[in-house]
């Protein structure tokens, strides 16, 4: 079996020192007002630092990994960051980046330099630009899987990564690779989907383009049905360059790429892209097409260092945690992990402790997930009993992976300025809610709840049979906090949008949930899972069994506090937005 050098893998490409050098000059004249806002905050992000909610030169830094992979090294020196230059806390992020918050401005370059030593970039990671590559998490290891998109997602990051063409883009731009039709890198809500396939030996994508969240969600369309791989940085390429082209440049609401595909129709924007994919293939190069073969080398395969496997004690299949969290690889003997992440929040010691574990149990490297959590693949059965009791002192080792309990949220007014309400405080309610009623949920298969603090969808609430994003209403002349909760969304084969059905009070959602997890079980059919449900039932029903938790008429005075505040919400609180995914 080829085994991966990714734990000695090469640092970032060394033009990151010219980046340093760059921002730093750039930073110090914003500090001396020599360079004015408008010019500064755009070259700021596309170096990966947003500003915060809280104002002032606090700043939070987005670690860009492509395909969510770290090593043992990496997770430590993560770690030594977030205590040393922020508040110790790092947050783990949709796209799978690592976000640390309260970096003072005048730090972050010391920050990057420290960062880019151990192999890592904040490059790109926000602003107009690329964002960073997404993959499955259990790319390589899951037995549904045509093949490992893993050397694929990390061939065109670093291809598009300071590529001439990505440096002004109208708006973000978005990449994710799923290994099969479960789509559970989420191809369908990406600028850019791939989904792997195979035609006869040869392996290649069906790419779907157009994808897109936020207050206008819009899915993926299909580009191609069979996209020999040898072609996927051409295309990539291609996308990018009509993005670039025909994209909208003076409506910042109207400028992502889904617009592009609403105005063009697909079979238009084919037109345009199979004229740039002919200049990408038979052109002059602006950049150097990667040696697949080299990515296949470098990112296939397992770790060095894995233990050989033997049978798990079967006593120990038989628990709850091993049936939520751990999935036996398609490699006879090895298992993949889920190291639960309350909110995919971590902090620096347990991160430090988790990176021992990678290195211990998983060959040195960790994923992270599209849910906030982390994975630990390739560990060898006869250790599973081992690694639960040391996650279990790291509390990582909860079994809520993949159900209700994995609750995914952005930070919200935390500190984001776009938040209009605490989609973490809301998310760490629902969650205790669940766990002190936890035999009532337990058995709820397919129900999964996302949050976001404002319609942006950071958290993702679109894809999900409970979805959940903050607003306001005023109540007696005073702001309530609430939430939209949308019903009957999904990716993979059953891809779909979910539905506005309901807007309530922030502090009656979990409540709102038990209410729905009922109406499942009374009018469900016949082993119809929780996700199958909300596609089927309209969200007039859902407004229905709801509507007396949304009436506000001699409102309790706790509902006008937000989750996780101690003092009474304010919709003016809110800052300047700058996107806090």
């Amino acid at each position: 079996m080829t085994t991966s050098t990714l734990t000695s893998r090469p640092q970032t490409d060394p033009s990151f020192h010219e980046d340093i050098a760059v921002f730093e000059d750039a930073m110090h004249k914003f500090l001396k007002g020599e360079l004015p806002d408008e010019r500064w905050r755009p070259f700021r992000l596309v170096h990966g630092i947003y500003g915060q909610r809280q104002g002032g030169t606090w700043q939070m830094v987005r670690i860009k990994l492509p395909a969510g992979i770290a090593t043992a090294g990496q997770l430590e020196r993560t770690a030594d960051l977030a205590q040393e230059f922020g508040r110790g806390s790092i947050h783990l992020t949709t796209r799978q980046d690592f976000q640390i918050h309260y970096v003072p401005l005048d730090r972050v370059p010391d920050f990057m330099r420290r960062l880019g030593e151990a192999g890592m970039t904040t490059r790109e990671a926000c602003g107009n630009a690329v964002r960073n590559v997404a993959a499955e998490a259990l790319a390589g290891v899951s037995p549904a899987e045509a093949f490992d998109v893993t050397p694929y997602a990390n061939a065109v990051a670093e291809f598009l990564l300071r590529h001439p063409v990505t440096q002004g883009l109208p708006r973000k731009f978005k990449i994710a690779f799923s290994g099969s039709d479960d789509d559970a890198g989420q191809a369908a809500i990406n600028d850019i989907g791939c989904i792997a396939r195979i035609r006869g030996r040869e392996r290649g994508f069906e790419v779907r383009v157009g994808g897109g969240l936020g207050t206008q969600p819009h899915p993926a369309q299909l580009l191609h049905e069979f996209l020999p791989a040898t072609q996927l940085c051409a295309s990539a390429e291609a996308i990018v360059r009509v993005f670039d082209r025909t994209g909208e440049r003076k409506d910042r609401k109207r400028a992502r790429m889904k617009y592009v595909l609403m105005r063009l129709g697909i079979d238009g924007f084919r037109e345009e892209y199979e004229r740039e994919l002919k200049e990408a293939l038979g052109g002059e190069r602006l950049k150097p097409f990667p040696d697949l073969n080299e990515y296949v080398q470098r990112f296939g395969g397992r770790p060095d260092g894995v233990r050989p496997p033997s049978e798990a004690p079967a006593t120990h299949a038989d628990t709850d945690w091993f049936r939520a969290n751990v999935l036996a690889q398609k490699q006879p003997g090895y298992y993949a992990v889920t190291a639960w992440v309350k909110v995919g929040d971590i902090d620096s010691v347990r991160l430090r402790g988790f990176a021992d574990l990678a290195r211990r149990y998983a060959g040195g490297e960790a994923r992270i997930t599209n849910e906030q959590n982390f994975v630990l693949r390739y560990v060898a059965g006869q250790d599973l009993p081992a690694l639960q009791k040391d996650l279990d002192a790291l509390g990582l080792a909860a079994p809520n992976a993949n159900s209700v309990f994995d609750v995914t949220n952005c930070p919200g007014t935390t500190t984001c300025g776009l938040g209009i309400t605490n989609s973490k405080g809301l998310g760490e309610a629902i969650i205790a809610y669940l766990e002190r009623n936890r035999a009532q949920f337990a058995s709820v298969p397919g129900l999964r709840i996302k949050i976001s603090g404002c319609p942006n969808s950071c958290g993702q609430h679109h894809i999900v049979p409970i979805g959940l994003y903050g607003c306001t209403k005023s109540v007696n002349g005073r702001d309530m906090p609430h939430a939209l909760l949308l019903w009957g969304g999904a990716v993979g084969p059953f891809a779909r949008i979910g539905q506005i059905a309901i807007k309530l009070p922030a502090k009656r959602v979990p409540e709102a949930v038990s209410r729905l997890v009922e109406l499942w079980r009374e009018e469900r059919k016949e082993a119809e899972d929780f996700s199958a449900f909300s596609r089927r039932v309209d969200k007039s029903r859902v407004k229905e069994a709801l509507s007396d938790l949304a009436a506000t008429e001699n409102a309790d005075e706790s509902l006008f506090y937000d989750h996780g505040e101690d003092k009474p919400f304010s919709a003016a609180a809110a800052g300047v937005g700058e996107c806090s995914r």
